[in-house]
């Protein structure tokens, strides 16, 4: 019988972000007959939970001390393990971990693969030198380049130069049956916990940073309140525009009308909402979309990244442009005001969802590709 494939899963941290949760995703659905996951974290985060998870899951994860971007003992830290636990193949994600990922996969000849967790937006708010060498390093000593739409191939290959061939799409999966509540769920205990009452709960899942577009998100609230003031807006996150982003919300006279909550028990605020807001100016396909969706809540989303691709305008949800908090409004109160249609598109959008991004479909294309690059 052949030996499994050793697999290494580089990641700047282990925090709460889309491209950290993959990481569990990954190790509750990967095949463990065919595959041996390792998990390395170039620096640690305060809250362990994640890594506690995987390594309850029989995952190793190494948390390194990574001191800058081009940390010379993170990269030879990687290189040894590498060696002493004769992996055979890379997947980065996030930038410094590209680039310190596919120097080490380079200098040990094993074949790199990274991922692309956004559109090329977000690549281009990065300082030039780490552009430069996103770039350089991409081009150069990755195999594979994956993007989370097929939308975003084209403008991928034009940012780093390689032919589209190089740039391969697999959107992606989410663990639906972990966001699936039964009958006998008490939607209304979630509520008073998290905003105090029986409201109408409006739930955004985002890092609190101006990608998120959340100066928007709190613009539109202070309409809908204005003509719902029994609506209340859950802000799930963390991030450094948490002080900037609650005197805002006390300038509009709406801060016992926006809750800001650090992220906790994500499954149930999304079951229990009434509805789930994406305001981002820029994604790739957000996970906390996929999970909301699974949750069968009703959705709200700005049309960026290929959210579009999974929200199918109408259907499984209402899609608005990004940085329009008058069009962002309309489209919440449009949910509010008509609960009955919303709960049918987020029946809809639960159905789409499981059937088209489960966790095993996604595990099994990144499988494919694996042992693609490694037989090669």
């Amino acid at each position: 019988m052949p030996r499994k494939i050793r697999l290494l899963q580089i990641i700047d941290h282990l925090g709460h972000g889309g491209a950290e949760m993959l990481q569990l995703t990954l190790a509750k659905s990967i095949d463990r007959a065919c595959f041996d996951l390792h998990v390395i974290a170039l620096r640690q985060w305060p809250q362990p939970l994640l890594v506690k998870s995987l390594r309850a899951l029989g995952v190793p994860v190494t948390e390194l001390n990574q001191r800058n971007a081009y940390d010379l003992p993170a990269l030879l830290s990687m290189i040894k393990y590498i060696r002493r636990h004769r992996i055979d193949i890379i997947h980065t994600h996030l930038i410094a971990s590209d680039f310190l990922g596919r120097i080490a996969g380079f200098l040990t000849g094993r074949p790199v693969v990274s991922t692309m967790h956004n559109s090329r937006a977000d690549l281009d708010n990065e300082p030039v030198r780490r552009q430069w060498m996103e770039q350089w390093t991409g081009r150069f000593m990755a195999r594979r380049l994956i993007v989370v739409s097929e939308m975003l191939r084209e403008e991928t290959a034009q940012w780093f130069g390689v032919p589209s061939r190089k740039v391969v799409a697999i959107p992606n999966g989410v663990d639906t049956e972990a966001f699936r509540r039964g009958p006998e769920f008490d939607r209304a205990a979630v509520k008073c916990k998290m905003v105090g009452g029986e409201y109408v709960m409006v739930t955004n899942v985002a890092r609190w940073v101006p990608q998120k577009g959340l100066n928007h998100l709190i613009d539109a609230a202070r309409t809908v309140t204005d003509s719902r003031p029994d609506v209340r807006f859950l802000l799930l996150g963390h991030g450094d525009l948490h002080a900037e982003l609650e005197a805002q919300a006390q300038a509009l006279g709406i801060s016992d009308k926006v809750i800001f909550s650090f992220l906790d028990n994500v499954s149930d605020v999304l079951a229990a909402s009434d509805v789930f807001v994406l305001s981002s100016l820029w994604e790739g396909l957000p996970l906390a979309l996929l999970e909301a969706m699974a949750a069968g809540c009703p959705v709200v989303a700005t049309d960026v990244g290929g959210v579009s691709q999974v929200l199918q305008r109408g259907a499984t949800g209402l899609l608005v442009p990004p940085a329009d908090a008058g069009a962002l409004a309309a489209a919440m109160l449009e949910c509010v005001n008509n609960p009955q249609q919303a709960s049918e598109r987020g029946a809809a959008a639960q159905a789409w969802v499981t059937q088209s991004y489960g966790m095993r479909a996604w595990a099994s294309k990144l499988e494919k590709l694996y042992l693609r690059e490694v037989t090669r």
